[in-house]
């Protein structure tokens, strides 16, 4: 029940383009207001999706009973602003928002430089509303996603937004070129985008303890990472208060001073789990990840 992901993110073609008429025909602030109704909507009717979030409210934040009822609440609506955050910018609207930069001076040097770079985040925050700012610096940005998320939102997108800052790699499993698409990138000084909190399949798993509970993680992104001898970044868009975004970036050397006698990989693992704990811990409400990703309650 709810253990595994699939490949699909909730948020799919219609949702999106739903938002963009909305925000075409009666602004930002209608869409913030409706999207009230539709988390409403999704507590009784995405039963899997509210408990997982409950339990992580109450088992992994700790809260008490009632807050953790109410919690998938305020998750919810976070998530669905982050939607129509990323659609509102990527309508031309990026003065809507404010931003603020934190530890990005190592990434600009390696764009500046034409550096080829690995960049790892994860389902927090909103981290499209980044990619804005990497290409008028001269770098070309490349997302690496599933296929299936891949077919849910681009051609909406493309087809009703001036999105158009970063190029997909899709991962088909049963296809292996996007490995050469990742290589030549980096070699051609791209940078390389990864999603480093979900997997599809169980042999290809890293295993930390994140939260205070055991968690596994996708080896792909880590061992390509050691492999190639990239430089690797961590990277998060968080939104605060009042429509203001904060980007932070990390590398495994902030993270982890001592790598001790760690492989390259693992060393670069450790260090992405700390600072996306780091990060989870300072805004718990953005954390995306709406299935048992922590084997609380599924396998028992």
């Amino acid at each position: 029940m709810g253990r595994k992901w699939e490949g699909r993110t909730r948020g799919g073609p219609f949702g999106y383009m739903f938002f963009i008429l909305l925000v075409r025909i009666a602004g930002i602030w209608a869409a913030y207001a409706f999207l009230s109704l539709v988390v409403l909507y999704f507590i009784p009717f995405a039963p899997s999706q509210t408990r997982s979030c409950r339990m992580y409210a109450r088992r992994i934040l700790g809260m008490g009973k009632f807050r953790a009822v109410l919690f998938p609440v305020r998750s919810y609506y976070a998530f669905g602003q982050s939607i129509i955050d990323r659609v509102v910018s990527s309508m031309g609207m990026r003065d809507r928002f404010g931003y603020s930069f934190d530890g990005h001076g190592k990434i600009m040097e390696y764009v500046r430089s034409g550096t080829g770079c690995i960049v790892i985040g994860a389902h927090v925050g909103s981290w499209q509303m980044g990619a804005q700012f990497f290409a008028p610096n001269g770098a070309k940005v490349n997302v690496v996603m599933y296929d299936n998320e891949y077919r849910n939102i681009k051609k909406v997108l493309e087809r009703n937004t001036d999105q158009c800052q970063f190029n997909v790699i899709p991962v088909n499993e049963e296809d292996w070129s996007f490995l050469i698409s990742i290589t030549s990138a980096v070699r051609n000084g791209e940078l390389v985008c990864f999603q480093g909190d979900r997997y599809m399949k169980e042999d290809r798993v890293f295993r930390a303890e994140f939260l205070g509970h055991e968690a596994e993680f996708p080896a792909g992104p880590f061992i390509l990472a050691a492999r190639l001898g990239c430089p690797v970044v961590f990277y998060y868009a968080m939104r605060g208060r009042g429509r203001n975004y904060r980007f932070i970036f990390r590398t495994p050397g902030m993270e982890l001073a001592d790598r001790g006698d760690m492989k390259e990989e693992e060393y670069i693992f450790r260090a992405y789990v700390a600072s996306l704990e780091s990060v989870v811990r300072e805004y718990p409400e953005q954390w995306f990840n709406y299935y048992d990703f922590w084997n609380l309650y599924s396998s028992r």
